[in-house]
């Protein structure tokens, strides 16, 4: 009997081949050009307030930006802003831009957009020869 009352459904319990082993093969060679980023960690410089920062997850250039994060294990608080979401629009109120990655750092006010110069600050102020 299936999802309604009543009704009869015909299913496999056989899964396709081409779904077996597949897909975790498909993703860890997606993977492969990463090489391991975002699952080591770095030892820096602990944060004394959470960073604070904007990025949304189909972002290759947010994915790059929290591989750090976790990386240099700096505490943060990450908020998520998809397109066309209201959490991206109330950025643009409080920064006058809804570009992302967008950091926020209570611990010395820095404010800034941009993957590549947000990872330069975060190894620079929280990596293993930073200055927090």
């Amino acid at each position: 009997v299936g999802g309604c009352a009543g009704t009869h459904t015909r299913e496999s319990r056989r899964v396709p081949w081409q779904l077996r082993g597949g897909a975790t093969l498909s993703a860890a060679l997606g993977l492969l050009p990463r090489a391991g980023r975002g699952g080591r960690a770095g030892g820096g410089k602990k944060a004394a307030q959470r960073v604070e920062v904007w990025g949304y997850e189909g972002s290759p250039f947010s994915r790059v930006v929290r591989e750090e994060l976790s990386g240099l294990e700096v505490a943060h608080l990450w908020r998520s802003a998809a397109r066309g979401s209201p959490k991206k629009q109330s950025l643009f109120q409080a920064t006058g831009s809804a570009q992302l990655p967008y950091l926020s750092d209570p611990n010395t006010g820095v404010q800034m957009f941009e993957s590549a110069a947000i990872i330069d600050y975060l190894r620079a102020t929280y990596g293993p020869d930073g200055a927090a």
